[in-house]
């Protein structure tokens, strides 16, 4: 009886570690850390979870909307800057902020290459510091959080595939601090999108964490 035991509790575990391995799929987060940014002292303005295809912000950001997600991204800021120093800004707040679909997207241009952006002139477009002017005067100077994600959660289901950019953007040189890029694959387990794009963020933030002494801004 306890040999029988045994085999039927180790193939238990054989089959949840296959389950396991079949749920996703994932490579460790990529960190990209400027060491000559210092952003300690900074005030986080941090945006919504925002929809990118890569090259640019998707128009669906009218109608794209995942309040659990939302939530969670506001939360994770909050827990690894700190409360005191971060400013959440929700979908509707940042729809009013003037220019700031094009600025957004003008900044977030960078997260995938990064010297471009520096040296592409756009940091003196009059969108970009429309929007600055308006954040400075509404929340204070400092630097800009995002996070990006590449499906919706319609998308997401399809293509069983999802990857999320997040970054910090130093509004006093004007160039990110640290960018993370992290990117999943499920399996047959089906597991929600919105789990799926929580742990992308938290082993994102872990990863920077590792790379930076402890640190996320």
């Amino acid at each position: 009886m306890k040999k029988r035991k045994y085999l039927n509790v180790m193939l238990s575990l054989i089959v949840a570690i296959g389950f396991a391995a079949c749920a996703s799929n994932s490579e460790k987060a990529s960190v990209y850390l400027r060491n000559d940014v210092d952003t300690a002292e900074s005030k986080i303005v941090a945006f919504p979870m925002l929809l990118w295809d890569g090259k640019k912000l998707s128009a669906a950001n009218v109608e794209y909307s995942n309040p659990i997600v939302d939530a969670a991204i506001g939360k994770s800021w909050s827990d690894y800057i700190g409360a005191d120093r971060t400013v959440s800004i929700p979908k509707l707040v940042l729809d009013k902020i003037p220019m700031a679909n094009e600025a957004v997207d003008a900044i977030v241009k960078g997260i995938d290459d990064i010297s471009a952006l520096e040296q592409s002139g756009i940091l003196e477009s009059a969108p970009l510091k429309t929007f600055l002017n308006a954040i400075d005067e509404k929340f204070g100077h400092g630097a800009l959080a995002f996070a990006l994600v590449n499906e919706t959660k319609e998308g997401f289901e399809k293509s069983k595939t999802v990857q999320v950019n997040m970054g910090l953007f130093d509004t006093k040189k004007m160039t990110w601090k640290w960018i993370t890029k992290h990117k999943t694959t499920i399996g047959v387990v089906p597991i929600p999108y919105e789990k799926v794009v929580q742990d992308l963020v938290s082993e994102s933030f872990k990863a920077l964490l590792e790379k930076n002494k402890g640190k996320a801004s």
